[in-house]
């Protein structure tokens, strides 16, 4: 294999997996061929293979790809200082948008996370790791006194995790948007309150 300036490297990774991250969720995880990807970057399958060894190890990287930008979401409303933007219907339609898009993806991950322990378990460390760094910019915001100092923002944020992915399902399976929208902000407004100095 021949070398490659790592920058290069990095920016190849990079539409590789966002290739990876729209042929997915374009048809799932296992209707999705590394061709299909190959096709999209316009390079052979080999050329894929030199920077992900299977499409497996390709499909991780794409989770980590969008929960990162997820998380990017979330960190610049919680670095304006303007947590209460999280509980908007506007932040929610987002989500709802997101996941119209997303359905594929989001039923193979939870289906292979279901039957696959190795699967499950990286899944796992990649959630961790996004929840992890969301608590040490709390611990920031405590500082600065926009969270109380005693909250625990790890129970409500799993609170508001919860209360997304529960909501986004019923919207999935046809339950009306609006009472949706409403029961986001009236409760997401509740739990915020909770651990935000006033």
């Amino acid at each position: 294999m021949p070398k490659v300036v790592p920058e290069y490297k990095e920016k190849a990774m990079r539409t590789i997996i966002e290739a990876g991250a729209y042929a997915f969720t374009e048809k799932g995880y296992h209707q999705t061929k590394m061709d299909d990807i190959a096709k999209k970057v316009g390079v052979s399958k080999g050329a894929i293979y030199q920077y992900f060894k299977s499409k497996e190890q390709l499909f991780f990287e794409v989770i980590e790809f969008i929960l990162e930008s997820q998380k990017d979401e979330v960190m610049s409303i919680i670095l304006s200082n303007d947590l209460m933007r999280i509980a908007s219907a506007e932040f929610f339609e987002t989500k709802i948008e997101r996941v119209s898009q997303t359905r594929a993806f989001g039923l193979d991950l939870f289906i292979e996370a279901s039957r696959n322990d190795a699967f499950r378990e990286r899944i796992t460390e990649i959630y961790q790791k996004s929840y992890d760094e969301l608590i040490e910019h709390a611990k920031d915001l405590k500082k600065k006194g926009i969270i109380k100092k005693n909250a625990d923002v790890g129970i409500i944020w799993r609170g508001i995790v919860a209360l997304r992915d529960g909501l986004l399902s019923s919207v999935s399976f046809g339950a009306d948007v609006s009472d949706a929208k409403k029961t986001w902000e009236e409760v997401t407004t509740i739990l915020l309150k909770e651990i935000l100095v006033e």
